[in-house]
């Protein structure tokens, strides 16, 4: 067996593996989530974790173990790894458009409790039509735009669509759901943030009690974000909260203050190979370690050092990372890097480090990837 046979790495100290490697630190990783499981008790709203962060069963599992009611899924890939790992409540939050998605749903809902989210009534017939055909209902929720302008109706909106969808047969309207990543947008200001936040659980919760003053059955009021975690969940009237990037923490999370330096639990494991330019030095972490989702710092860096030496990676390659600004480095030297975001570099990954005292002590498989 050789190292590169991830199940050979368990056991080693950090300075044996092979790189670009993930590293998980499992402490940080516990404390996130029993952090954010407090948060939505104090709240008293249901928390429903969004799984492409980790794309991880074994984090799934410690998520439903400190209270999660299920997991949030974006593709179709996610939805499938779920229900094979035995997840039994899934929220799809995104729309069921093509017949790939919708076989998707059908082949899940035979093992699972899934509920989807859409925003058109273009994209629940045909969903409906094939649940009808094959006897069973599919629950479904409505996507509110609050403020992010991407998916989602427009609050006015609301009540027409949701009419519609809770004529059709074969479908079940079973609440509403938006996603408030604006409120990242927002910045390091957090008294903004809170407000935004807020604002963005008042609008969706106004929107519901529209819907069920009109005779609809609405159990779900359904907010979204790690930004917006510690605010929109908290308006009277939100039932459940789905935050994913706090399970890892990222570079972004940090720079806008959401969350600690000392509560990310993800950092990229690199080595220096190349000193040959002076600075910026190369290392082996560059865009297919890394990704390329943008900095909150405004700067284009691509990850930020968090080991000894210091620096911005401040671009890459594909294999190349364009290492600025640290200090005394040498060929072979090892870093720590954190990422901008946690949720785009899971999916670059085939697996997870898992680490504890500087020590392997598990590799944990990526799945659903795309």
């Amino acid at each position: 067996m050789t190292l590169t046979e991830p199940s050979a790495l368990i056991g080693r100290p950090i300075p044996d593996l092979p790189t670009p490697a993930v590293l998980i630190d499992l402490p940080t990783l516990r404390r996130n989530i029993d952090q954010m499981a407090g948060v939505a008790r104090g709240f008293d709203v249901a928390l429903r974790p969004h799984w492409k962060t980790s794309k991880s069963a074994e984090v799934a599992r410690l998520q439903l173990e400190a209270g999660a009611v299920g997991l949030t899924a974006a593709t179709a890939a996610e939805v499938d790894a779920l229900v094979a790992a035995g997840i039994e409540n899934i929220f799809w939050a995104y729309p069921p458009v093509g017949p790939h998605r919708i076989e998707t749903a059908l082949r899940a809902a035979r093992s699972a409790r899934l509920i989807i989210g859409l925003d058109d009534l273009a994209a629940a017939q045909p969903l409906a039509a094939a649940a009808t055909a094959e006897g069973v209902e599919i629950e479904v929720r409505l996507e509110v735009d609050t403020g992010l302008g991407r998916t989602g109706v427009a609050p006015e909106q609301a009540l027409t669509t949701a009419r519609d969808l809770a004529a059709l047969p074969g479908i079940v309207l079973e609440g509403v759901f938006t996603h408030e990543g604006h409120v990242q947008g927002v910045g390091a200001d957090p008294e903004r943030r809170v407000e935004v936040g807020t604002a963005a659980g008042q609008m969706l919760a106004q929107v519901a009690a529209q819907l069920r003053a009109d005779g609809l059955e609405l159990p779900s009021v359904s907010v979204g974000s790690t930004a917006g975690a510690r605010s929109a969940p908290g308006v009277a009237g939100v039932t459940e909260a789905r935050p994913g990037t706090y399970v890892y923490g990222d570079e972004n999370q940090v720079a806008i203050g959401t969350v600690d330096p000392a509560d990310t639990a993800m950092t990229v494991l690199s080595r220096v190979i190349s000193t040959q330019r002076g600075d910026p030095v190369l290392v082996d972490a560059g865009l297919k370690a890394m990704s390329s989702d943008a900095s909150m710092h405004g700067d284009g860096r691509i990850g930020t050092v968090v080991s000894g030496h210091g620096g911005v990676l401040a671009t890459g390659n594909e294999e190349h990372g364009y290492l600025h600004s640290s200090s005394s480095l040498e060929v072979g030297d090892l870093l720590r890097i954190r990422p901008n975001h946690t949720c785009g570099l899971t999916n670059m990954h085939s697996h997870l480090v898992v680490v504890e005292n500087d020590v392997v002590i598990d590799i944990w498989p990526v799945l659903g990837r795309h």
